[in-house]
Formats: C-alpha cells, sequence, structure tokens
C-alpha cells in the first residue's frame, strides 16, 4: 500500500513537470508577445513625440543598401564555394575510379 502511494506520488509529480513545463512555455510565449507589442507601442509613441521618423527613416535606407550589398557578397562566396564543392567532389571520384582500376589491373595480370 504504501509502494502504491509513492508510486501514485511520483506520477502526479512527473505529470505535473510536464504540465509545467508545457505552460511555462505558453506563458513565456505571451510574456515575449506582449512585451513585443509593448516596445513597439512605445516606439511609436517616442517618434509621434520627437518628430525624428526622417532621420530614422534615412538611416534604416541606408542600413537597408548596407544589408543588401553584403548579402551579394555572400551569395557570390557561396556560389564560388559550391564551385570549389563540385570540383574537389569531381576529383575525389575520379581518383578513386584511377586508384580501383590500378588495384584491379594487377590482379587482373596474374
Amino acid at each position: 500500500m504504501i509502494y502504491a502511494n509513492i508510486a501514485g506520488y511520483i506520477a502526479a509529480a512527473i505529470g505535473g513537470m510536464v504540465l509545467g513545463a508545457l505552460y511555462g512555455r505558453q506563458v513565456a510565449a505571451d510574456a515575449a508577445s506582449l512585451l513585443s507589442s509593448i516596445e513597439a507601442r512605445l516606439t511609436a509613441v517616442e517618434h509621434a513625440v520627437s518628430g525624428s521618423t526622417t532621420v530614422a527613416s534615412a538611416q534604416n535606407a541606408a542600413a537597408t543598401e548596407h544589408h543588401a550589398s553584403a548579402i551579394e557578397k555572400l551569395a557570390g562566396a557561396v556560389e564560388k564555394h559550391a564551385a570549389a564543392v563540385d570540383d574537389h567532389g569531381a576529383a575525389t571520384v575520379a581518383a578513386a575510379v584511377e586508384s580501383r582500376a590500378n588495384a584491379a589491373a594487377p590482379a587482373a595480370k596474374s
């Protein structure tokens, strides 16, 4: 009887931990979205009060342009890397075929 009670307590504790973890994730996600919406509203109020939206938009445009050029450079580097990987793969396969052919040639002469 005591073991049954202990098993029940353990089952309840494990279930509570699982439900707590799941509920905790939900609460954290809700809190993050709430904080994000409050931050967006506060930013809107700050821009309305200070009137610095033109400066911010010019800075955003410059940052966006810089980001776009960095992405273009990255895309070029990725393409070069992909070509190098293809070349290396082809060379590796050719070397493996040649090695296998050389290994098979002495066996054929015997």
